[in-house]
């Protein structure tokens, strides 16, 4: 980043390269919605190059660009542009593991599938912070500072939001 902020706007691309899929994937996750979540995508590298200026450089870099997200994320909830989550399991590609059997395929798609549906049904603010914690692997701290609040309210948010997800699953499971 530091390269693009000097001019060098050919590392952009680079750094497109190491981070779309990750975006993607944050992204997908409080979505359910591909095309959404690749349009988000596309909107955090725009911010990361208009507001490239703003970047210090005082921590890792993904830091900064998961706080670009987060508020690509927030301006999305706020302008009630958050479309249609998908509950249809046929939508969800799944990757095959050759190393399993059918059966075990089977009942780990439809675990996936349940839990997709089932984040979709906890609040953004639970949802964001099991998606940055669980699914991205960022530490409650650095959590806490993407969405200025404390270090134990974002651990109050993963658990009481974990706890709503098991018992999400378990009502869609007995359905």
């Amino acid at each position: 980043m530091k390269k693009v902020q000097e001019g060098d706007l050919s590392k952009m691309s680079l750094l497109y390269e190491r981070h779309k899929r990750d975006l993607f994937g944050y992204f997908y996750r409080l979505t359910n919605n591909a095309s959404k979540s690749e349009d988000m995508v596309q909107n955090v590298f725009y911010r990361l190059l208009k507001y490239k200026h703003t970047y210090r450089g005082d921590g890792k870099f993904v830091y900064w660009m998961y706080s670009v997200a987060q508020n690509v994320w927030l301006d999305l909830l706020r302008k009630k542009k958050f479309i249609e989550y998908g509950n249809d399991p046929s939508n969800y590609k799944e990757l095959s593991d050759k190393e399993k059997n059918a059966e075990d395929l089977l009942i780990a798609t439809e675990r996936k599938n349940l839990l997709k549906v089932a984040l979709q049904r906890i609040s953004p603010e639970k949802r964001e912070a099991i998606v940055l914690s669980r699914f991205q692997g960022l530490k409650y701290q650095e959590i806490a500072k993407l969405s200025n609040c404390t270090e134990n309210a974002i651990k109050a948010r993963v658990h009481r939001g974990l706890m709503e997800l098991k018992d999400i699953m378990l009502n869609l499971e007995s359905q």
